[in-house]
């Protein structure tokens, strides 16, 4: 039986303006797409590990990292996107909240007697 291990998330996408697929070199029709990846306890997150963003193209499906894309624009979109758009997710923190709160009800309780 598992009990831990890692599992990712999707981070929203956004389509990035200007630029071409480099497979297909269809114009204007690029994604961002992220994945966080996080531990968790029993299938409950309790903090995010590392991230991993695509260029997805919504032509060709093609899926490409920031140093495949050849589009001066789209690298600057890209990296708009990674420094301002990309969040941890609130709920891969989870394990971590539900633990505190049980460490410090347990440390209360004995006070309230």
């Amino acid at each position: 039986m598992i009990i831990f291990g890692t599992s990712s998330s999707t981070i929203n996408p956004s389509k990035l303006d200007g630029g071409h697929c480099p497979f297909c070199k269809t114009e204007n029709q690029m994604w961002v797409q992220g994945y966080r990846k996080y531990f968790h306890v029993f299938w409950i997150p309790f903090f995010p590990l590392w991230k991993k963003l695509y260029v997805v193209c919504s032509h060709c499906k093609g899926a490409f990292e920031k140093q495949e894309i050849t589009s001066k624009n789209l690298i600057s979109n890209f990296e708009e996107f990674e420094k301002n758009k990309v969040k941890i997710p609130w709920y891969h923190f989870t394990g971590i909240i539900i633990f505190l709160l049980l460490i410090t009800s347990i440390s209360v309780i004995p006070f309230l007697n």
